[in-house]
């Protein structure tokens, strides 16, 4: 997971939780909302619902111990498990053109799921607002100090802004939990001995008790600890409220003399969908009569008139005169009970004409498979053409390959001199590099990639046999000697080429064996983008932030994704004495300018034959652990802002073979 959400969500409050399965049952039940980890494995949680699992599986949470973040704020789990999961940007708008207010009204009325957020060379802070279910939570991130505000507040503070807001269509996938453990067979045994027991004191009332505490209903908020509730009315001993109807769980209303602002229940923008709602048991409580209200008990189990009116001894002669029924049985019947309501609540709906919350949600969810579908068929589309276009480039030098060897073939057979056999030409070590780029392809695409690898699904010597690094020349190489040897064998002898394969290679196992991942998430990820190298290469960097006047920084090696942003740079020194505090510091300043440009640089790499001085190796530490942000959960890590920032590397490079020395894995 990006190390940057990792990094927001370990400075929330911890709270206590319970190991295992156990754990995440007690955390569905207190309706929490915040993160849940095992240390390696995430989840992010709304009003106990789980809005999906990162970095490992929910199997995995099963018999570990578990550490719970408690959000300071709904809105942030959401976002999170968004952005986490990502996304795909579906448009820019210009806050002076188009404004939040009108983004907001077109995208609440149209369903979106997904969040808009506006960043991007905003000074003040980060301004977010989720969508989900045609509900909007706005929420933000405030000056240095990065203070939280959400709802209305967060909202007039993003729309006041001016700048660029980015509308990206985001999902979550709610996860289903493993099975809840079975309760202790002391728990079983107190229930079936509470139901069928002839103590003298247990009257029905305590029987319909029972049956509530194994249905976990939750009663009203409105009810109070001695007994009486939110409006001053007692609680009768027998389980029915002032007017002589059995008090119904849920929220307080209009009618029970309380607003939704005095009971202190959330306003309806800042509860998604997502979180299972109240409102189609309330508006059918609301549209029923008295005398069915009255008739129905907190679990939405009818009452028997003539129980009700029952006097206690005969109700304990009943009870003590029936068969011994086990809790199973009591369970069995309270489920029974509960069906047949909600049986009856469906009909009720239904004959109202109005759809169901189950059809709804059935309905979003072909909603999102359809939408998810679409996304996945247009990134296969563009995959393929791009394999496409790079088998139509390699056909074409394999034909001409094929007819140069013909030609050659057919002229020695006549006797002709060899007129490919010009006199031998030279070139420097460091002008044959210049201009020399790698090109990162595969002998099966199908096969072993740096993809597959990163995902933890191939061996290294899988990676190996499949992988190939071409060259591209500015120059004919035919005849070329450069250091007295062959071009190709001066080329994949030299530190650089060597660098290029280890890193491409044997680094993704060396992080995912010492289990540093999290650590190292933007230079793990950045290896798989992988697509060409420069030897000897340039990177343009803005000046004074305007790109049109950029200028070039240099840097012996520079790998670059498809979109020729760079991914990692390097540095080399040959030589028998230690690497100086100066050549890192060198490094440092050149790699801060292109991070502050592209936000693509994963990692900056400096690569010596010899080691590293004691003041190369105090400049290192400094770079990485000092400043505002020294709380950052990344090893080695030159943070400069929210989203700029690099990997520093120090590597060994002996006996052709390389050793990362910072960050120690």
């Amino acid at each position: 997971m990006d190390g940057e959400i990792l990094d927001a969500v370990t400075e929330w409050g911890t709270r206590p939780v319970a190991d295992g399965v156990t754990g995440l049952y007690d955390l569905v039940d207190e309706e929490f909302s915040g993160a849940v980890t095992d240390g390696t494995a995430w989840a992010f949680v709304l009003n106990g619902r789980y809005l999906g699992v990162f970095d490992g599986d929910i199997e995995d949470f099963e018999d570990t111990s578990l550490t719970a973040y408690t959000a300071p704020d709904i809105s942030l789990p959401l976002l999170y498990a968004m952005q986490a999961r990502g996304g795909q940007t579906r448009g820019q708008y210009y806050s002076n053109e188009t404004s939040l207010a009108e983004i907001d009204e077109t995208l609440s009325s149209g369903s979106f799921v997904g969040y808009v957020e506006l960043s991007e060379n905003v000074l003040s802070g980060d301004y977010y607002v989720v969508y989900y279910g045609g509900r909007s939570l706005p929420v933000a991130y405030v000056g240095n100090s990065r203070r939280l505000l959400t709802g209305d507040e967060a909202f007039e503070r993003a729309a006041d802004e001016v700048g660029i807001y980015s509308v990206v269509d985001a999902d979550v996938e709610v996860v289903d939990l493993p099975e809840r453990p079975e309760p202790a067979p002391t728990d079983v045994a107190a229930a079936g001995s509470a139901v069928a027991g002839d103590d003298a004191g247990t009257d029905l009332a305590d029987a319909e008790d029972e049956d509530e505490g194994v249905g976990d209903v939750a009663f009203d908020d409105d009810e109070t600890d001695d007994g009486t509730d939110a409006t001053g009315g007692g609680a009768d001993d027998d389980g029915t409220d002032a007017t002589g109807g059995v008090a119904a769980a849920g929220p307080a209303t209009a009618e029970d003399g309380q607003s939704a602002d005095d009971a202190g229940t959330t306003p309806d923008w800042a509860t998604p969908d997502v979180v299972q709602s109240t409102e189609s048991a309330e508006s059918t409580a609301a549209e029923g009569d008295g005398s069915e209200a009255a008739a129905t008990d907190v679990a939405g189990t009818d009452v028997d008139a003539d129980a009700e009116t029952a006097a206690p001894d005969e109700t304990a002669s009943t009870v003590d005169g029936a068969d011994a029924a086990t809790t199973d049985e009591v369970v069995d019947s309270a489920d029974e009970v509960a069906t047949d309501d909600a049986e009856v609540s469906s009909d009720a709906e239904a004959s109202r004409g109005s759809a169901s919350d189950d059809e709804i949600d059935r309905l979003r969810q072909e909603l999102d498979a359809a939408r998810a579908a679409e996304e996945e068929a247009e990134a296969a589309r563009d995959r393929i053409a791009s394999e496409r276009d790079d088998y139509r480039v390699e056909v074409e030098r394999l034909r001409e390959r094929v007819a140069e060897l013909e030609a050659k073939i057919e002229r020695l057979e006549a006797g002709e001199a060899d007129a490919d056999a010009a006199p031998e030409r030279t070139l420097a070590p460091a002008e044959a590099l210049s201009g020399t780029n790698l090109f990162v392809r595969y002998e099966d695409k199908t096969g072993g990639t740096l993809e597959r690898a990163a995902e933890g699904r191939i061996d290294e010597s899988t990676l190996r046999d499949n992988l190939r690094i071409d060259y591209h020349t500015e120059f004919e190489t035919a005849g070329l000697s450069v250091d007295g040897q062959q071009f190709e064998a001066f080329l994949r002898g030299t530190p650089e080429h060597r660098f290029a394969e280890w890193l491409l290679t044997a680094v993704t196992y060396e992080i995912r064996q010492t289990d540093t991942r999290a650590e190292l998430t933007k230079l793990y990820e950045a290896i798989e983008r992988v697509d060409r190298i420069d030897l000897d290469g340039t990177v343009d960097v803005a000046t004074d932030g305007e790109r049109d006047d950029a200028t070039a920084v240099s840097f012996d090696v520079v790998f670059r994704d498809k979109m020729g942003d760079p991914l990692f740079v390097a540095a080399f020194e040959d030589s028998r004495d230690p690497t100086s505090a100066s050549a890192i510091e060198s490094l440092l300043d050149r790699s801060r300018r292109v991070s502050e440009t592209d936000e693509s640089l994963a990692a900056a790499f400096f690569v010596t034959t010899s080691f590293f001085g004691a003041d190369a190796m105090e400049v290192a530490v400094d770079a990485t652990r000092g400043g505002l942000f020294s709380r950052s959960s990344r090893r080695s890590y030159v943070k400069l802002s929210r989203k700029s920032g690099f990997h520093l590397c120090l590597v060994e490079a002996r006996d052709e073979d390389f050793f990362l020395t910072v960050p120690d894995l």
